[in-house]
């Protein structure tokens, strides 16, 4: 759990951290992708956005070769169009787009929950607000960190 102020600004939490620079050649820089299913961005290395690419340009491929109709607009746009790539400094600290603190719903608190190699970033408030059972263990770990915090970051 961490917090953003006015400007954007926040820090990813070194566990989040360290797994994505080993995910972007070494570099210091984080790929933000909105997820509409999920309500929340999606956090992951220089790497993995290539291989999105890639993936993306072999589907076209395939498309060609056997005569269906293949539009990037549609395949990667939703993905593509809401995607940055930040740089951050040796604490973690990065600006986030206005575009995307609105599509997640930020407001004050952020909650981090990943699997190693990319995280789920969401707006504490709006988090709490989502009735999905999928998230409740989410909401469990960002309830308790709210507690543990005592709700003053």
């Amino acid at each position: 759990m961490t917090t953003i102020d006015p400007k954007g600004r926040m820090a990813i939490p070194a566990a989040f951290r360290n797994p994505i620079i080993a995910n972007s050649d070494g570099e210091s820089a984080v790929v933000f992708s909105f997820n509409a299913q999920g309500q929340c961005l999606q956090g992951y290395g220089t790497e993995r956005l290539k291989a999105l690419i890639e993936q993306m340009r072999r589907r076209e491929q395939i498309a060609n070769e056997t005569g269906e109709e293949f539009r990037t607009e549609l395949f990667g746009g939703p993905r593509f169009n809401s995607t940055a790539t930040i740089s951050f400094d040796g604490s973690g600290r990065l600006i986030l787009p206005k575009m995307l603190v609105a599509m997640a719903r930020i407001e004050k608190h952020v909650f981090f929950s990943g699997n190693g190699t990319d995280f789920s970033v969401w707006g504490y408030e709006h988090l709490m607000s989502l009735d999905d059972p999928r998230l409740a263990s989410q909401q469990f770990n960002a309830r308790f960190l709210m507690e543990e915090l005592g709700g003053k970051r």
